[in-house]
């Protein structure tokens, strides 16, 4: 199958790399030309475990091809993945320009029916969004070519993204109807798992609840934490006395500095602005960032009260 991917970040350039080593006949655009150039000479921009060797692999069979050009890639495609980055704006809510100027663009060019995959993380309604651009593009050029709109959220771990591609637990598709549901599930074949099936926006929205989850465990038991540390109680041993229940499991129950990286705090923090921004009384995700802000300057007040004067010392 053709596949395009608009965006060559982390997860655009897994999703890409891994379909085109499933057998799929794959196109990577993005506006970066330095980073295309790198691509193309076999050099990754980021490091995840066997990727290098899988684009190695998949350039010399031809499987895929980076390209700075956006007709040439929707000229391409059956399916177009979305993966560009949603960062977060100053009042915490994801930033979807990058989304919509994709779509805009799609809509711009498309001269045939496409599926029009959403695998970036963005808020519940998005789809629609992005299905109303691409209409309205279509309208000006009096084009009807019909299009269907998906979101598949991704669910990749930085440091093992490749095996959470092939390996993956779950693949979640949302998607309006049968036929559309079908198209994607050929399009994942080779990779044998389980497909959950849902409406558009609780795939949606269940990125965002399996970050914000994930993310919970982290302040919980760094607020358990605070009461051991008072009682003179082992927290390891806390740990694993919860941990062993298989309700809740070991993952994610580390006592420390709290989260950081590049998904969670901006996912909490846009379920937090859509609450706020739709009137959803929240106090648990307010009190899950506030906990994680909090972890941090708790780390460094601890380190401070040990050693003093941190000036000129190495840690």
């Amino acid at each position: 199958m053709k596949v395009t991917i608009f965006g060559t970040g982390y997860v655009g350039l897994v999703t890409g790399i891994c379909l085109a080593e499933i057998g799929h006949d794959v196109i990577c655009v993005d506006t970066n030309v330095d980073k295309i150039n790198m691509l193309k000479q076999g050099k990754s921009p980021i490091y995840e475990r066997g990727l290098d060797e899988l684009l190695a692999k998949n350039l010399a069979a031809k499987k895929i091809i980076f390209t700075t050009d956006t007709v040439f890639g929707i000229n391409h495609g059956d399916y177009f993945f979305i993966a560009v980055g949603t960062p977060s704006s100053s009042d915490g809510s994801a930033d979807l320009q990058y989304v919509y100027s994709v779509a805009k663009a799609i809509g711009q060019n498309l001269n045939r029916y496409a599926i029009i995959v959403n695998k970036s993380t963005v808020p519940v309604g998005t789809g629609d969004k992005v299905k109303a651009i691409i209409d309205k593009e279509l309208n000006k050029r009096n084009l009807h070519p019909g299009f269907d709109v998906v979101s598949n959220p991704e669910f990749l771990k930085q440091g093992d993204a490749v095996k959470d591609f092939m390996q993956s637990d779950r693949i979640i598709i949302g998607v309006e109807n049968e036929e559309v549901f079908n198209r994607m599930c050929k399009l994942y074949e080779p990779i044998k798992t389980k497909i959950v099936s849902m409406d558009v926006r609780s795939a949606e929205l269940s990125k965002y609840a399996a970050n914000a989850f994930l993310a919970t465990k982290i302040s919980f038991i760094n607020e358990i934490a605070q009461f051991a540390e008072k009682f003179g109680a082992d927290i390891d041993k806390i740990r694993l006395g919860i941990g062993s229940d298989s309700r809740i499991g070991l993952s994610f129950l580390n006592a420390g500095c709290g989260y950081g990286g590049s998904c969670f705090p901006k996912d909490v923090s846009a379920l937090v602005w859509m609450a706020r921004e739709y009137g959803i009384e929240s106090p648990l995700f307010n009190a899950v960032e506030n906990i994680n802000l909090r972890q941090k300057h708790l780390v460094f007040n601890r380190v401070k009260k040990y050693f003093g004067d941190l000036e000129d010392k190495v840690i």
